[in-house]
């Protein structure tokens, strides 16, 4: 069953408010990404949101589903970055060691490690990002096609009820036209006798 702009904007707070309640909290580099993947759902839901508006033909709703971009998500992505950035850069003081003999040191192999992860999962993030995007304007696509065939319908049983309410209004001046016709039928026939039965009367009182 496919979601409502409430739906949406009730699933976007949401994030919001985890995404607020992690920063609040200790952070820690756990805690970012799972800020920065709800970030990604937040983004999500505010495109969702912003197909279904103009899908309804709601210009302020659109507005204000491109305004979230900017006031809400952009200030937290800006926030998270920064704690990863500063998460990485702490690491990197922290396991720093001096290569005496010019190999790769065990600490410099974990950083490589840990951010090889994180790209894998800043992919893997990208990639189900496409996807959804892909299924919400697959289902928008669908829900297009569905109110253009809704507009056709209606329009055809439009035409089908002017057409019955000519039909009607022809049987209605042909109904018209027989009783006319009728009466004067009757009327002449009424004279016709009127006149017979005058000159029988006149023929026996010669």
């Amino acid at each position: 069953m496919s979601q409502s702009y409430e739906d949406y904007e009730s699933e976007y707070q949401s994030c919001l408010s985890r995404i607020r309640s992690f920063l609040a909290s200790t952070r820690s580099q756990s805690t970012l990404m799972e800020c920065e993947r709800l970030l990604g759902e937040a983004r999500k839901c505010v495109t969702a949101m912003q197909g279904l508006a103009e899908v309804e033909g709601d210009a302020f709703k659109v507005e204000e589903a491109k305004r979230k971009l900017d006031r809400d998500i952009a200030p937290l992505q800006q926030e998270v970055r920064r704690g990863l950035q500063g998460d990485v850069e702490q690491s990197n003081l922290f396991y720093q060691s001096p290569a005496t003999d010019g190999g790769t040191s065990l600490a410099t192999e974990s950083l490589i490690q840990s951010s090889d992860d994180l790209l894998r999962e800043s992919q893997a993030i990208m990639a189900e990002t496409e996807q959804i995007g892909m299924s919400t304007l697959t289902q928008m696509g669908q829900q297009r096609e569905q109110m253009q065939i809704a507009s056709d319908n209606m329009e055809a049983t439009y035409n089908m009820t002017l057409e019955a309410r000519m039909i009607m209004r022809k049987i209605q001046t042909k109904v018209l036209k027989n009783k006319l016709f009728l009466y004067a039928v009757i009327i002449f026939l009424a004279f016709a006798n009127c006149f017979v039965i005058y000159l029988i009367w006149k023929k026996h009182h010669k």
